[in-house]
């Protein structure tokens, strides 16, 4: 599991939520973990934005997984440092294609927000 896991139980949901949403290509649940202002980079799709709204990258990653329907997510490697958590994850299309995925969630007072998300096709 991702590395959200070592300091409590929300992280532990959030990190569900997020492998449920991928794992099932549900853009619009994973986009209620985005910050307002994401980075979003899928290198098969050419989307390389390095600051994208929640609402437009919901978009790009419906069609994303439109284009490449989710067979399996895996979380691998995961740290934390200060006030944000990564991890490292395997996402595999129904397509036979596999991407490695990186996300970085940013730690507040109240909630875990998704700062940064890579999709890079292997």
């Amino acid at each position: 599991m991702c590395g959200f896991t070592s300091i409590g139980n929300r992280e532990a949901e959030i990190a569900e939520l997020i492998k449920g949403s991928i794992k099932t290509g549900n853009a619009h649940t994973l986009a209620d973990h985005f910050e307002h202002n994401l980075e979003l980079v899928i290198d098969a799709e050419r989307v390389d934005f390095r600051r994208v709204g929640e609402a437009q990258a919901e978009l790009i990653l419906k069609n994303f997984f439109k284009k490449y329907p989710p067979k399996d997510f895996k979380y691998g490697f995961q740290g934390t440092a200060s006030t944000v958590r990564y991890c490292t994850a395997t996402y595999q299309a129904v397509n036979g294609n596999k991407f490695q995925v990186y996300i970085l969630m940013r730690v507040t007072k109240k909630d875990y927000r998704i700062n940064t998300l890579h999709f890079k096709k292997e």
